[in-house]
């Protein structure tokens, strides 16, 4: 919605004299941050129409100055200040009476100057700064895309580059993407850059197949553990093994499969105990934080094992983890053991 609501003013003319951009998703904040400047700020006058500061180096007698100056033969100067910490509350970054002068100028903004904070992903909404930012200005929270809108924003960067991919290619991306859900470690930069290197391995191809997303690393390793994590849902050991040494093989690092194999197991057994109490996979993927298509299939294994296995299951992990710790054991070893024990019917 943040950068929804910076177009519409873009597109209306109706830029206002102050914003607070903020929040988890700073890929949308910085692109938000770039359209501004390139509507208000010519290339030609950049030097006298444009100032950026960082937060911690701030001096509110400057940062009044600076947007006291009258724009040069444009209708607007543009004055960011970014990481500024007295948004957030959390320490004492200015004095009571240089944040009393700060905040009293904001109303008196004069409208040839747009003063725009940006780059903290959380504020305090009891500040009064933010309060009459919001007031007399923006402040907009650029929260993480929802699924379909992920699924919108791949759709247009793959378009930018001219090529094109189908819903069924878009599902298999998101479900093979660590960004949804609340626990989740990528953020757009990390999904462009795998857009990236998608568009690299695919060469002059225009369509996007599955073969492409299977081709690039981070999607191979998740595709790859899914069908691991397949096999030794199913007890089928051969095939789970073969999987397993499959990805060492291709350079996998033995302790951050383990890792992945331990929180997997974790998984099922929170997704067990949740539906012990009657939640659905959907409710929880919810509570859990988890993308749909992982709690989903973390509920479908909690079949095949009683909550005291699963607890068993975890404590091996546990002890292997101390004996290669140790040198008492080869990793690619103990998980190959690890593997075993959970293919016990």
């Amino acid at each position: 919605m943040g950068h929804q609501q910076i177009m519409e003013d873009i597109k209306t003319n109706s830029v206002k004299s102050i914003y607070v951009l903020y929040g988890e998703e700073n890929y949308l904040v910085e692109e938000a941050v770039k359209k501004l400047k390139q509507y208000l700020v010519s290339p030609d006058f950049e030097s006298l129409n444009f100032l950026s500061i960082e937060g911690k180096d701030v001096a509110i007698d400057r940062l009044i100055d600076a947007c006291e100056t009258l724009p040069f033969m444009a209708e607007k100067r543009l004055v960011t200040v970014k990481g500024f910490e007295a948004l957030q509350g959390k320490k004492k970054t200015l004095s009571e009476a240089d944040e009393a002068t700060l905040v009293d100028y904001i109303g008196k903004i004069p409208e040839s100057t747009c003063l725009l904070f940006y780059g903290l992903t959380s504020v305090d909404s009891r500040k009064k700064l933010l309060k009459e930012a919001a007031k007399y200005g923006r402040a907009l929270n650029f929260e993480k895309l929802k699924e379909n809108e992920l699924g919108k924003w791949i759709t247009a960067r793959f378009k930018k580059h001219k090529k094109d991919i189908q819903q069924k290619e878009i599902s298999f991306m998101l479900n093979h993407l660590d960004y949804l859900g609340k626990n989740a470690e990528q953020n757009l930069f990390d999904v462009e850059n795998e857009i990236e290197k998608i568009i690299a391995y695919m060469g002059d191809e225009s369509l996007v197949q599955q073969k492409h997303i299977e081709g690039v690393s981070v999607f191979k390793f998740q595709n790859d553990i899914f069908k691991l994590m397949d096999a030794i849902g199913n007890r089928n050991l051969p095939e789970a093994l073969q999987r397993l040494n499959h990805i060492l093989d291709e350079g996998e690092a033995a302790m951050r499969l383990m890792v992945t194999l331990s929180n997997q197991i974790t998984n099922v057994l929170s997704a067990k105990l949740l539906i012990e109490e009657g939640y659905n996979p959907k409710m929880i993927a919810t509570k859990l934080g988890l993308h749909p298509f992982v709690a989903g299939k973390a509920a479908t294994q909690s079949a095949g094992y009683s909550v005291r296995r699963l607890r068993e299951l975890l404590n091996h992990f546990l002890s292997m983890d101390v004996m290669i710790k140790s040198g008492k054991i080869n990793d690619r070893i103990a998980l190959e053991l690890l593997v075993v024990e959970i293919c016990k019917k």
